[in-house]
């Protein structure tokens, strides 16, 4: 797969993470229409210490004011989202807080989508089935040396 951005990786890359992976959190929205799979996500990323979720949001309309008002460092992104889909949302996003790096979860693990996630801001794409140890690997942290939720 080409990607259209220098910048951008699929999964197991890590373009993320900047610095040490003993430096600060990262601040981070988390953006999915499942308020299960919000819950799910936010206490996953505080509980194995990944990333500090600091906003919410459950469509791509709400999102965009989310990081505006908080102005994180990172956006993780279901693709598929009401009123704005996430390849849209991020591509507002990534014009309107361009330091701000932005993540896009899928479902959808096909070539012709991964090129659309390249070409909307996003900086990196992960799978929903896997998403805490591929955001994880983006974030340059090592989860096996961690205790694990049973």
């Amino acid at each position: 797969m080409s990607a259209a951005s220098s910048n951008f990786s699929v999964s197991k890359t890590p373009a993320i993470q900047e610095g040490s992976a003993n430096s600060a959190r990262k601040r981070m929205v988390v953006v999915d229409d499942s308020n299960t799979i919000l819950h799910m996500i936010c206490t996953l990323l505080e509980h194995h210490n990944l990333a500090e979720v600091v906003g919410t949001a459950e469509n791509g309309l709400d999102a965009i004011e989310m990081v505006k008002a908080v102005n994180p460092d990172l956006v993780l992104i279901d693709a598929e989202l009401p009123e704005m889909s996430g390849l849209r949302t991020s591509l507002v996003l990534s014009q309107m807080q361009p330091d701000a790096r932005i993540i896009l979860m899928t479902m959808d693990p096909e070539k012709q989508f991964l090129a659309a996630c390249a070409g909307c801001g996003a900086h990196a794409v992960i799978y929903k089935p896997r998403f805490l140890h591929e955001l994880a690997l983006l974030l340059g942290q090592d989860l096996e040396s961690q205790a694990t939720l049973a």
